[in-house]
């Protein structure tokens, strides 16, 4: 899955690149996100990153040993990395690596121009800058959260709804901003939910699309809100998220269709949103404990 939006920097810029390197790539409006492997080279791998004006996070699911590392030219100190750290980074610095081991790297990058927009959607104080820590590791158990969140989708693009990875970087970019912004930062509660035509309009373009491949700036547009005023007034109205509530829409679908009618239930995920058979067992049983198999024999009308 690629989306037109913000490019990513290369990590071997003028480099030769890893014969073993698997690289993919989701591109949102907000963020570019990659996921990089490549196994474990005896001389080591270098790595330079292209400069730009933003930030990424390399977020670590291996053990990386310490190795040599550069900014700006000059020796910078050099400490291992575990499983769940993270580096943050900003790119208007140069950063250049000798990589050991074998990488399993998930990456976000976000220019400060989107950063800026993020701010200015929420009504906060102008923003400034966050703090990068140079080569020395961060340990956020959110990030790791939410960032292992984006796994799934580069090994099964076609099962990952635009819905939930829009949500999923805007609260990615909230909780940097919050947690490394380098002016703090207060979010203010919205009082009130969405009008009745906002809630009724937002309702209608989710159940057209069941498979979630609608983006939060297509429901702000068609109500007059910016994306985050959106998503927090949905909630406010709904309890849920938009997509929350779409998944709670498809499997109250997919229960009336399971007990009404003699659908497979391939057909059945398929009219549902779901991807396939599989995904919608895997959504169904964790939130109702029974496969819907087991549940259709003991509901069927």
């Amino acid at each position: 899955m690629t989306r037109v939006g913000i490019r990513s920097p290369d990590r071997f810029e003028g480099l030769e690149r890893p014969a073993s390197l698997e690289m993919s790539q989701l591109a949102l409006q907000d963020a570019t996100f990659g996921r990089l492997k490549w196994q474990h080279d005896e001389k080591g791998i270098p790595v330079q990153l292209e400069q730009a004006d933003g930030y990424m996070i390399c977020y670590q699911r291996n053990h990386l040993p310490a190795r040599p590392r550069w900014i700006d030219g000059r020796p910078a100190v050099s400490v291992p990395l575990d499983p769940g750290e993270f580096l943050l980074l900003d790119l208007r610095r140069r950063y250049s690596a000798v990589e050991a081991g074998n990488v399993d790297c998930v990456s976000m990058f976000a220019s400060r121009s989107a950063i800026a927009e993020f701010h200015r959607e929420h009504d906060l104080a102008p923003f400034s800058a966050l703090r990068d820590r140079d080569v020395l590791g961060h340990s956020d158990s959110i990030i790791q959260n939410l960032m292992e969140c984006f796994e799934p989708a580069f090994e099964q693009p076609d099962a990952t709804s635009r819905l939930f990875l829009d949500q999923l970087t805007m609260t990615l970019i909230s909780h940097l901003a919050s947690a490394y912004g380098e002016r703090a930062i207060e979010f203010r509660a919205i009082k009130g939910g969405l009008a009745p035509w906002q809630e009724r309009r937002v309702k209608e373009l989710l159940l057209a699309n069941m498979n979630g491949n609608i983006g939060l700036d297509v429901l702000a547009k068609e109500t007059g809100l910016s994306r985050a005023h959106l998503a927090r007034s949905f909630k406010i109205s709904t309890g849920r998220s938009p997509m929350m509530w779409l998944q709670h829409q498809r499997l109250e679908k997919a229960m009336k269709l399971l007990g009404a009618t003699g659908l497979s239930i391939q057909a059945i995920a398929e009219d549902c949103g779901f991807t396939d058979h599989s995904h919608l067992t895997k959504v169904f049983s964790r939130h109702f404990r029974s496969s819907p198999g087991d549940w259709r024999r003991k509901h069927k009308v």
